[in-house]
């Protein structure tokens, strides 16, 4: 008896052991004879959107076991992901690494570049000057929060002459981006006239837009397509609401809050309750926005939650508006293009889940130049002048437009912005 159960317990030991070599020991990533796992291409851009792990497998005739999990593509480097499979009936499972590549290869861009030539002086300037000219441009790169600038060429500022010199914007991948400039230097004439052709520091923007009366832009763009409206703030001072309906105006988009900066939080307009208020006595369509400096997404979400609470769950006729134009100091902004989708998309799934549509303001210039990606957005597009707003993008689905600053009609006292809805888009 003794004997039996020595050679069973034997039995069971041998039996273990080998589950233990077959299960726990064996070498998880020694890939079974006849298994084959073939990977596509694993060189991938930073940001590329919808893709997952099974995008890296080109064929395999395994089972993989793992879940299709999008990859990390929000930073340079190599990655690694590991993957656990089965094959045939092997009851065993199986590890395979898969390693790719995310790198940046998109340059950056000039954001705010300086007029293709500027002039000065013999003698009256130097690079210190040029140095000033080179630090109000403003740039960004797709990922680099800190891409940098330099000038490339030599200047002699006392002697006469046309120099080349060439800006390059540069990010951490080296990818480069430049843009020539030439620097006349030309001898003071003897007698100045009023006119002066040399740059200053301050260059003065010429406007030359001239005031447009209400009932102009009812003429020129009222249609059974379209709504004409104003956009306003605290800037317009005090507002007869009922003198604008009587004008023709049928709607009214009215600033709720303003950043000052993008470390101060999002405050009321002084103005909005009241606007709010009697726009909405007046029977005019009403909708919001607000102006936003914020530099990261967690900013974004607060200046949702401050409409939220401050809507506290009044419906709109129009989408909420982002408005984001904060390009002049883009570069101590301590952000890349990207990331502005990154906020304008936060900003929007927490008004979603609040129940409210949103939109995206800015200038045509921008859109078409600097926002990246703008998916299925809502827009609300700048452009002062007679032509109508083309948007760059398989996405041109603008429903308003603000088509001038200038407006003048009656019931405010100062100029006004106008803008053009679109009701069937």
């Amino acid at each position: 008896m003794k004997n039996q159960i020595k050679v069973i317990f034997g039995i069971i030991v041998i039996v273990f052991i080998f589950l233990l070599m077959y299960f726990v020991f064996y070498d998880k990533y020694k890939m079974p004879k006849g298994a084959e796992i073939l990977i596509s291409d694993t060189k991938i851009d930073v940001y590329s959107e919808d893709l997952y792990l099974y995008d890296l497998i080109k064929s395999s005739n395994v089972q993989i076991l793992t879940e299709n999990m999008p990859l990390q593509v929000d930073s340079i480097g190599s990655k690694t992901t590991t993957i656990s499979y089965k094959y045939k009936n092997d009851l065993r499972k199986y590890l395979y690494d898969i390693n790719y590549d995310v790198a940046d290869n998109i340059s950056p861009i000039f954001i705010k570049a300086p007029s293709a030539s500027k002039t000065f002086y013999v003698d009256e300037m130097s690079n210190k000057d040029i140095d000033k000219i080179v630090e109000k441009i403003t740039f960004g790169d797709n990922y680099d929060v800190n891409p940098t600038i330099k000038t490339i060429g030599d200047i002699n500022f006392s002697k006469a002459g046309t120099y080349k010199i060439t800006l390059e914007i540069s990010d951490s991948s080296n990818n480069k981006t430049t843009k020539d400039m030439d620097v006349l230097i030309k001898e003071r004439p003897k007698t100045v006239n009023n006119s002066n052709d040399v740059n200053t520091e301050e260059e003065l923007e010429e406007n030359d837009e001239k005031t447009i009366q209400f009932e102009e832009q009812i003429k020129n763009y009222k249609t059974n397509n379209t709504m004409l409206g104003i956009d306003v703030s605290k800037w317009q001072g005090e507002i007869d609401f009922e003198k604008i309906k009587n004008a023709g105006c049928e709607f009214v988009i009215i600033r709720l809050g303003v950043m000052k900066d993008k470390d101060s939080e999002l405050v009321k307009d002084a103005t909005f309750d009241l606007n709010y208020k009697n726009a909405k006595q007046a029977g005019l369509k009403v909708g919001i926005y607000v102006y936003s400096e914020a530099n990261n997404v967690t900013t974004a979400i607060s200046n949702a939650e401050f409409i939220i609470n401050e809507l506290n769950g009044d419906k709109l006729d129009f989408p909420v508006v982002f408005d984001w134009e904060s390009w002049t100091y883009f570069n101590s902004m301590e952000m890349n293009l990207h990331m502005l989708n990154e906020m304008y998309d936060a900003f929007s799934n927490r008004l979603n889940e609040a129940g409210y549509n949103t939109m995206l303001y800015a200038s045509e210039y921008y859109l078409n130049n600097v926002w990246l990606d703008l998916k299925d957005y809502t827009l609300w597009v700048a452009k002062y002048s007679s032509k109508l707003p083309e948007i760059n993008s398989a996405n041109n689905n603008y429903i308003l437009w603000q088509n001038a600053n200038t407006g003048c009609i009656d019931g405010i006292d100062s100029n006004v912005d106008l803008d053009i809805y679109y009701i069937d888009r």
